[in-house]
């Protein structure tokens, strides 16, 4: 009998560091972009057309109605019959201008549709594939274990769509996998959605007291983030602001990201039904419903007040920079809402990410910075839509001294990316194209300069925090309540037996 051996799978070799680019200012989407402007020319041209065929249709009445038009004059008639021949004229190019502009819009989604359906797919494909040189480093005792634990982490997100079809199937068969299947669905339904209420209706403020950062000399993005890594310990975002030569100040905001609860780790279900978890942290749970479900419209508010705190006007230019939470708070930025209507947005920067569905605002460049072995830029399932202006990059660096451990695994952590930013600025020619290195470039312009932060922290309104810890607690219990020997229990007894 053959019997697989570890050696069979070789000795546990270093990880090149490689990078995957996508989007920027190619030649597709240019001239995808150019159709959609054409798009949106048809479209105001149709409502021109529009109040034309109302005018002429309303001259035509006029003549054809009043008693000019029973005149004996032949041309009367005439002109009310050209009238008419241009009414008709007027309403099918109206029509057939209308109806270019959907098509045109339509083809636009479906490409923009199967092109992230592709990319996903061949991220997956592609990481899988990497298998049979991660083993090495799960099983030899010299392997690199934090890269094995953040590769296998990504694996199961990646596949969590199929996970579930697969789960579905097998449920109807087996009452263990049903039980589970069945407290999933009572955490999709008890949680979010009250959370999301219960979230909606909450306040967030400014609290008074800020704090100073150390200035910092910026020359290139990961100067910029390596100065903002206090950020996170003293508040929940911070402002930089710098006056322009014969142009509009501006203002650098930087976002953290997700501040966990102490103690989350140790927390079984009974501490949870207690009510044990604290959600009173700025950038906690109520922080990721907002942005999740809220199009961050919280957060932009306390961060309008602190602009205006700091002297900001209406029209002042904004340069948003967020890592994994904070990226996403600064991607619903991007999109729209409070900020992006009082001020200028001209450049966002992600870090470690999830990914936010539909485009940005035109005009605004957006670059997002990943690593492919770091699960939480495919949580939420949703790639950013790609576009001339928007630029996604993913590197895989391997940090043979990280440990591997933490919620989302070493990967997601914000000095592996700097790190991986950093080689990524001093080989730009070797992996990105020259548009994107133009694009990265421009937003390393906007950041050169000297920094002297201000750091913001907000609070949550002891109302909302307490329904939302009521929320949990209420699940927790319930869950608990399920049959002794569930899908759960059993889920966490093999784990056990496993290790």
């Amino acid at each position: 009998m053959f019997v697989i051996a570890e050696d069979h799978y070789g000795e546990p070799a270093p990880r090149r560091y490689s990078v995957q680019a996508h989007g920027g200012p190619t030649e597709l989407n240019l001239v995808l972009e150019s159709l959609q402007m054409a798009a949106q020319g048809l479209t105001r041209a149709d409502a021109v057309a529009e109040e034309q065929r109302r005018a002429l249709g309303g001259i035509t009445a006029e003549i054809i109605g009043s008693v000019a038009g029973l005149a004996l004059h032949w041309r009367i008639p005439m002109l009310g019959a050209q009238l008419g021949i241009s009414l008709a004229e007027t309403s099918v190019g109206a029509w057939a201008m209308g109806e270019t502009a959907r098509a045109v819009r339509s083809a636009h989604d479906r490409y923009r549709d199967t092109e992230a359906l592709l990319a996903r797919s061949m991220g997956t494909a592609r990481h899988l594939a990497q298998y049979p040189q991660i083993h090495p480093h799960l099983m030899d005792p010299q392997g690199d274990k934090a890269l094995a634990d953040a590769w296998g982490r990504t694996a199961v997100v990646s596949l969590g769509q199929g996970s579930q079809l697969v789960l579905n199937l097998l449920a109807r068969k087996h009452p263990v996998l049903r039980s589970s299947k069945e407290a999933s669905g009572l955490v999709a339904q008890s949680l979010l959605e009250k959370a999301r209420r219960i979230s909606r209706e909450s306040t967030q403020t400014l609290k008074r007291k800020t704090r100073p950062l150390a200035a910092t000399e910026v020359d290139l993005l990961s100067d910029h983030l390596q100065g903002q890594s206090e950020v996170a310990t003293l508040g929940d975002f911070s402002i930089s602001s710098r006056p322009q030569p014969g142009a509009s100040t501006r203002h650098v905001i930087h976002i953290p990201g997700l501040e966990l609860p102490a103690g989350l780790e140790d927390m079984d279900l009974d501490g949870l039904a207690q009510g044990e978890l604290d959600l009173s942290a700025g950038r906690g749970l109520n922080s990721l419903l907002d942005a999740g479900t809220n199009e961050s419209a919280h957060l932009q508010g306390v961060i309008d007040q602190a602009l205006q705190d700091s002297g900001a006007r209406p029209g002042d230019e904004l340069i948003i920079t967020g890592y994994s939470l904070g990226g996403l708070h600064a991607l619903n930025i991007a999109a729209g809402g409070t900020l992006a209507s009082k001020y200028r947005i001209s450049q966002v920067a992600t870090v470690a990410a999830p990914g936010r569905e539909g485009p940005a605002l035109p005009g605004v460049r957006t670059t997002s910075f990943q690593d492919a072995n770091d699960p939480v830029p495919r949580l939420l399932g949703g790639p950013s839509e790609l576009s001339a202006d928007r630029v996604e990059i993913t590197y895989e660096h391997q940090a043979p001294k990280a440990e591997p451990g933490g919620v989302f695994g070493a990967s997601h952590g914000y000095a592996h990316n700097i790190d991986a930013i950093r080689i990524l600025e001093g080989q730009a020619t070797d992996h990105l194209d020259e548009g994107q290195r133009a694009q990265l470039a421009e937003l390393d312009e906007s950041l050169r300069g000297a920094h002297e932060a201000t750091v913001y922290s907000t609070e949550w309104d002891s109302e909302g925090v307490e329904k939302l810890e009521e929320a949990i607690a209420e699940l927790a219990g319930r869950m608990e309540e399920l049959p002794s020997g569930s899908g759960l229990e059993r889920a966490q007894d093999e784990a056990v037996e496993q290790r």
